[in-house]
């Protein structure tokens, strides 16, 4: 029965429900330091908290700070960072970020505007941890948060005073074992997502190159020709400039009137949009921004409208137009700006580019098939972490407000 109420919503009436200043411990704020000279540290800063309530390690800023302060800053497995500026128009200030012990294990510290606090005995630092991240995720510390020169800042008393559900030790310590087993398999999809993309790159660069043999083997020296530009290329490949394999149409303008009904796909340089009355490119479709988002590639498998801020494949030339989009992948576009203004990508300058290519489409369609597949399996695991998401935000509300009890 839900009957009491906290920040988080109506919670179950056998929960306690007490202000977060009651469930913490060790509350202070960090130090930003000084320049480095000949020593640094490591020292966390807003940069590094993301929407997964895990610190992102990949920037740390490096700061002098004096042992002492180093040693009293220092984070501790289990302890909780929470940010006190920052956050934008579309995210509130108040992001959270528990501390595993493999970040505690390898010594960081804490910029200022960052609070640190740990959990009070009888209470379980990851259940008040997603109990904080679900405050923050649902949007409810856009009421704490005042702003002053375009900074967002928390109002951290008045956060302190949130009401949250308590409810027995042992409940969240299960709660939190629950959602924790979800957020490590979010964690271990989105590390093979990572390993998946670092192969599909190693395999474009070795297959749209001639280097690996579509059934896994590599070519030897003798098996290539050289080239000034372009360097080594198979002999069975040909060599020419791109219009001479596939040939560039500049994307159409479109009224709103026209934009208003239709069934066909518009595609403009930042993705899919609103639908139009008829079609000016037949399925398959290979498209790339020419303007916008330069150098993004889309590949369409119905007919489409391709937008003026694109550039489209008008003709295959008789090649496979998925090993098309792959190329134009492989051949990073962005690169190839023209215009002193907005930066765009002209049709003739690509045209002018020299590429290789198998001259035959079974090779072309052996190379698309390994592509596909990984790209396949990306995309699985995209749509599972995906899931895993939602899961892990429809379990969080229910299990913290007592609506599903853990037995």
């Amino acid at each position: 029965m839900l009957t009491k109420e906290t920040r988080l919503g109506s919670c179950n009436a056998a929960f306690d429900v007490v202000p977060l200043k009651e469930m913490i411990d060790k509350n202070d704020a960090g130090s930003w330091g000084s320049d480095p000279v000949d020593i640094s540290m490591n020292v966390v800063r807003s940069t590094n908290f993301n929407e997964t309530g895990y610190l992102d390690l990949s920037n740390v800023a490096k700061r002098f700070l004096v042992p002492e302060t180093f040693e009293e800053l220092k984070l501790e497995e289990n302890e909780i960072l929470i940010e006190r500026s920052g956050g934008s128009e579309t995210q509130p200030v108040g992001r959270v970020s528990f501390i595993t012990k493999e970040v505690a294990d390898q010594g960081f510290a804490y910029a200022n505007f960052i609070q640190r606090i740990s959990a009070k005995p009888g209470i379980d630092p990851k259940y008040l941890f997603y109990c904080l991240y679900q405050m923050h995720s649902a949007g409810f510390t856009q009421i704490m948060q005042n702003q002053t020169n375009g900074i967002r800042n928390l109002e951290y008393r008045f956060f302190l005073k949130q009401r949250l559900p308590k409810p027995e030790f042992i409940e969240q310590q299960k709660i939190a074992a629950i959602l924790s087993s979800i957020d490590n398999s979010i964690k271990a999809t989105r590390t093979s997502i990572e390993k998946l993309d670092r192969l599909k790159k190693s395999l474009m660069q070795n297959l749209l190159t001639g280097k690996m043999k579509p059934d896994g083997s590599w070519r030897n020296e003798d098996d290539f020709y050289q080239d000034e530009k372009l360097g080594q290329y198979p002999k069975e490949w040909a060599i020419g400039r791109v219009k001479e394999f596939f040939v560039l149409q500049r994307g159409h303008d479109l009224t709103d009137l026209e934009a208003k009904a239709g069934k066909y796909p518009v595609v403009k340089s930042n993705g899919i949009s609103i639908n139009h009355y008829e079609f000016k490119a037949k399925a398959p479709g290979v498209v790339t921004g020419r303007s916008g988002t330069i150098g993004n590639v889309f590949y369409i498998d119905k007919d489409f409208w391709p937008h003026n801020t694109t550039l489209y494949v008008k003709d295959f030339c008789g090649n496979i137009p998925r090993y098309v989009y792959y190329l134009l992948i492989f051949m990073r576009l962005d690169i190839y700006l023209a215009g002193t203004g907005v930066p765009t990508l002209n049709r003739n300058d690509i045209h002018r580019l020299r590429c290789i290519f198998p001259k035959t489409t079974d090779i072309q369609q052996q190379i698309v098939s390994i592509l596909d597949e990984v790209v396949n399996n990306i995309d699985i695991k995209k749509t599972k972490v995906t899931k895993l998401e939602k899961l892990k935000k429809s379990l969080m509300q229910k299990l913290i407000t007592g609506q599903v009890r853990v037995k």
